[in-house]
């Protein structure tokens, strides 16, 4: 692979793991509560945002929770009648 054509992908990745962050970083803040599933948030932030990868959306999480302090994010969220699809 070229140069120009890494750089490329490594920007795109970066860009989505940005948008992503950015997406998550206001549901995470003021101590909201965990509403949904990891799961679900990454098929919400992919409805709103497009094609994201798993793999951006997971750095992502990483990223908005320790950003926020939020580690009780980290917890699984119990999946009750209303958050099961």
């Amino acid at each position: 692979m070229t140069h120009p054509a890494r750089q490329a992908i490594i920007d795109k990745a970066l860009a989505d793991r940005e948008r992503c962050r950015d997406w998550l970083a206001p549901l995470i803040a003021n101590g909201q509560p965990k509403a949904f599933t990891k799961e679900q948030y990454r098929q919400m932030a992919r409805a709103e945002l497009g094609d994201i990868s798993k793999a951006a959306f997971d750095f992502a999480w990483i990223w908005a929770i320790e950003q926020a302090d939020r580690h009780d994010w980290y917890e699984p969220k119990v999946r009750t009648k209303e958050t099961r699809q």
